[in-house]
């Protein structure tokens, strides 16, 4: 068949048009739906994913690990998540806890990462709390099902003979039941007393007492273990089992093993236990440790101010102390001037100042007592307080004074108490097997 030039025109317009129709070409629509296509594309590529995930971390006490997520995606949003619960405020890449106690050991971590097109939850970091060298040396003497700390007790005589009643020596140990480190605040008392000797009585011993929220208080054999940071600290408990008497901050723990001869002993632990080691009456010291002996040292601080309380004249054991001063106020007393036998001392009101402290009136003098009274390297400041209309007597420890652990006798010959005594920075306690050593050794 032929064709002209005009009907050869309308059919490639018909065949173009049928094409068209079936698909062989791009209409309008398809140009929306392939936008379409391309937008969705889009939207998946800028949703949120983790390319690092949070990192567990492993702290001290009192640490305040830091949680660092790193993800993709175009204007990211973070909400971090304790143990599946949202954090508030904690709305960045990275996240740092608050200072970590017992109670966040074990703690889960983790973020959501999300913006419009999305969200993605990461994986979760683990929150540990470790023990410091200071806590591991602490609680390996200490902790249960160990056999305890022990401290000797004694009033011995450097030279002369000893007399019962009036000289003792005597052990008693503490036992940690948990971990204060996941644990929390642990209670501990001294228990177990046991006669170092076989000739001489067991003595009872006087009270501390301190002055406490404006009261006398008097400070039992308990104690709550804590820690802080790197250290230990110790809460002395009040008879009323709520108060805390005094607190101390206990760091810089070592421990030493003792073998050989208990002649061997290193100069530390011989001086602490001084007439033990220097009076040949009183231990037999060609005797040997036992396997396993050790002792630790460690460095006590005191933590806030703290008001001992003493008899100015007659023994007493409880809260009621006896009084330097009856019926007058304390300013009256320091005024006229009141005598310390044991200082040496006549304190006037010039010699030092007034405060309150808990409502109470406190005159603390300026210069600090003599060692010759304190057997000490602990500062003390002599201190009268007045209550109910009478005034007492007691000595300040200042908030961070280094506690001192004892004395020994460095030179007999010196003129003074200071100039015979080596005071000793530090504290000393020792295991089951070195307490049984010494004691196996005892003469008396």
């Amino acid at each position: 068949m032929v064709f002209n030039r005009l009907q050869s025109a309308a059919i490639v317009a018909a065949v173009s048009v049928f094409v068209t129709a079936c698909g062989g070409g791009t209409t309008e629509s398809d140009s929306r739906a392939g936008k379409a296509s391309v937008s969705a594309s889009d939207a998946t590529s800028s949703a949120p994913s983790i390319t690092t995930q949070p990192a567990d971390a492993a702290v001290l006490t009192d640490g305040t690990p830091t949680f660092t997520v790193v993800a993709s995606g175009d204007n990211l949003a973070y909400q971090w998540r304790k143990n599946g619960v949202d954090i508030a405020g904690a709305t960045a890449a990275s996240y740092q806890a608050p200072p970590a106690s017992y109670t966040d050991h074990g703690a889960q971590f983790s973020v959501v990462v999300s913006n419009a097109d999305g969200s993605v939850t990461s994986g979760a970091a683990q929150l540990t709390l470790q023990l410091s060298p200071n806590q591991a040396v602490f609680e390996s003497q200490l902790l249960s099902p160990g056999t305890g700390s022990y401290f000797l007790h004694w009033k011995l005589n450097s030279g002369a003979t000893q007399t019962s009643g009036a000289n003792y020596a005597f052990s008693d140990f503490a036992v940690l039941g948990a971990s204060p480190l996941t644990s929390g605040p642990q209670t501990t008392s001294q228990q177990g007393t046991q006669n170092m000797t076989r000739t001489l009585a067991l003595v009872p011993q006087a009270p501390t007492r301190v002055l406490r929220n404006g009261a006398v208080v008097v400070v039992s054999g308990t104690n709550r273990i804590s820690y802080v940071g790197a250290d230990v600290r110790v809460d002395s408990m009040a008879t009323d089992g709520t108060t805390v008497a005094i607190s101390e901050i206990r760091s810089e723990y070592t421990t030493i093993p003792l073998t050989g001869a208990l002649s061997a002993s290193s100069a530390d632990f011989a001086h602490f236990h001084d007439v033990f080691f220097t009076n040949a009456s009183v231990m037999d010291t060609t005797r040997s440790y036992a396997d396993g002996a050790s002792y630790t040292t460690f460095k006590q601080t005191n933590k806030s101010d703290r008001y001992n309380v003493f008899d100015c004249y007659a023994a007493t054991t409880d809260a009621n102390v006896s009084a330097c001063r009856t019926s007058t106020t304390l300013t009256a007393a320091m005024t006229a001037g009141i005598v310390s036998n044991s200082d040496g001392t006549t304190y006037k009101l010039a010699d030092g100042a007034i405060r309150t402290v808990d409502g109470v009136s406190v005159w603390v003098a300026t210069n600090p007592r003599p060692v010759s009274a304190t057997m000490s390297s602990t500062v003390q400041y002599r201190v009268y307080f007045e209550r109910n209309g009478n005034v007492y007597t007691g000595a300040l420890v200042k908030d961070g004074a280094v506690l001192g652990g004892g004395a020994y006798l460095s030179n007999p010959n010196g003129a003074t108490v200071a100039d015979r005594y080596t005071f000793l920075p530090f504290d000393v306690r020792m295991n089951k097997a070195a307490r049984d050593s010494l004691a196996a050794a005892m003469k008396l």
